[in-house]
């Protein structure tokens, strides 16, 4: 069978195994798979790009010195998101800089998930959502990011934050529901706004 024929998570699976054997073409091409994705999680937490490939570059060689004991890991792409996550977060918290940062205590200035919606809407609505979606508490932004941006599973998401499933389905509502009142909001103000133009 064609790699193009196969499923996406079958390849992957199977290139994993061939990794944990010791394939280094099949490392590499993981590498290249999933460097931009978590690069990009990576901007959630910091701002610091030299840092983000620092951690990227340690996950990548320490996932290939124990590649032996990785082969019994299925969910490969939430299992290397959860391993950037917790890199960043134990190398920021040694740093005196963010040495208070707590999991929740993710960096707000870059909103990937609203960059995916930004491309659905116009430019005047998208805007507007995007100033809703900053407003949205840091846990609930994450977890709309790896649903929406990502396409992760809700138990992938839960791997990724180390949260239970239940708890995924509630950031991922609450947002949801966030969102829609801001956006009742914002409609029923521009109505007015428009009203108002016409005395």
């Amino acid at each position: 069978m064609k790699n193009s024929e196969r499923s996406p998570e079958i390849y992957l699976i199977t290139r994993w195994q061939q990794f944990c054997a010791g394939d280094k073409s099949a490392f590499g091409e993981l590498t290249e798979l999933n460097y931009a994705a978590l690069y990009h999680y990576g901007t959630r937490f910091t701002a610091d790009r030299d840092l983000i490939k620092d951690c990227l570059q340690d996950l990548f060689l320490e996932i290939w010195e124990k590649r032996e004991t990785l082969s019994y890991i299925a969910a490969i792409k939430p299992y290397l998101f959860q391993s950037l996550r917790n890199n960043l977060i134990r190398r920021i918290r040694r740093q005196a800089v963010f040495s208070d940062i707590r999991d929740d205590d993710v960096q707000d200035d870059i909103s990937p998930e609203s960059d995916w919606i930004v491309q659905e809407t116009d430019q005047l609505t998208s805007h507007r959502l995007r100033k809703a979606i900053e407003a949205l508490p840091k846990r609930q932004k994450e977890a709309l990011y790896l649903k929406y941006y990502e396409n992760l599973s809700y138990e992938e998401i839960a791997t990724v934050m180390g949260l239970q499933r239940q708890a995924v389905a509630n950031y991922l509502q609450y947002g949801i529901q966030k969102l829609r009142e801001y956006w009742q909001h914002a409609a029923i103000f521009l109505a007015l706004c428009g009203e108002l133009s016409w005395y």
